[in-house]
C-alpha cells in the first residue's frame, strides 16, 4: 500500500522502552507484508508478528509491526489486507486492528540493512 491510498496517516501508537529485534523475517505472498518473530511489550514469549510496509509520498518506507494473532479470538491476520482507513480487518470476525488509524497500537519498525527492529520510543 502507499500513502496516497491511505485516508489519513498517524504515527505508531505502541509504546516500547527498548529496541526489540525481530527474528526470522520472511516475505509473504504480498509485497507490503512480512512476518517474523519477536517478544512484544507486555509479553514474555516470542510470538509471530506481522510487519506492514507503507510507501510514503517521498518514496521512503514506513514499517509497522503487530501481533499476527487477532486480539479477539487469535486468528492469524498475516494474510489480511491493510485497508485505506488504516485498519486490518480480521478475516475470521472482521474485527478492525488499527495500524495507521489514530487509535493504533502498532509498533514502529526500523530497518538496518536486512535487520528489522521494533524501535524504542524517543
Amino acid at each position: 500500500m502507499n500513502q496516497e491510498e491511505l485516508k489519513q496517516f498517524f504515527p505508531a501508537g505502541g509504546n516500547v522502552d527498548e529496541n526489540i529485534d525481530i527474528l526470522d523475517v520472511q516475505a509473504t505472498s504480498r509485497d507490503d507484508v512480512l512476518v517474523g518473530m519477536a517478544v512484544l511489550p507486555l509479553t514474555t514469549a516470542q510470538q509471530k508478528i506481522v510487519i506492514y510496509q507503507l510507501t510514503l509520498s517521498n518514496g521512503e518506507y514506513d514499517y509497522r509491526a503487530i501481533s499476527a494473532s487477532c486480539p479477539h479470538q487469535g486468528a492469524d491476520i498475516s494474510r489480511d489486507v491493510l485497508k485505506p482507513d488504516g485498519n486490518v480487518y480480521c478475516s475470521l470476525h472482521r474485527r478492525p486492528i488499527c495500524i495507521y488509524s489514530k487509535f493504533n497500537q502498532a509498533y514502529a519498525v526500523v530497518k538496518h540493512d536486512e535487520q528489522y527492529i521494533i524501535a524504542k520510543n524517543s
